[in-house]
């Protein structure tokens, strides 16, 4: 397109309507949910990565995997026990790290959503 054609172009858009707009009422409430959403986003404060709960779970399971790979192991005592300690640090990282990339990829709420 050349220069003279876009701007006979632009001349001949200028009084359309660029999109459908709402109707009066729906954006009222669409304003009205978004200034909602922002009050409790505001109200709650910063969220925790995680909860007490979530700590006492993933502990008693990366426990329980430990002591696991600490009975494989046994009669290699030394080893056995380093074993043990190295896959229960290693099931509480995954655990909080799959936690917080659960955390990251979750929708935001005033994301446009498909339907």
């Amino acid at each position: 397109m050349s220069r003279e054609e876009r701007r006979q172009y632009q001349r001949q858009m200028k009084s359309m309507e660029r999109g459908a707009s709402l109707p009066p009422a729906a954006q009222a409430r669409a304003e009205r949910n978004a200034a909602r959403r922002e009050a409790r986003r505001a109200a709650t404060g910063p969220r925790a990565p995680s909860s007490r709960r979530f700590w006492i779970r993933v502990t008693v399971v990366a426990a329980a995997a430990g002591f696991l790979a600490f009975s494989f192991q046994w009669p290699n005592m030394p080893f056995a026990l380093y074993v043990g300690i190295g896959v229960t640090l290693v099931v509480l990282a995954l655990a909080y790290g799959f936690r917080l990339l659960r955390r990251r990829s979750r929708p935001r709420e005033d994301w446009p959503r498909a339907s």
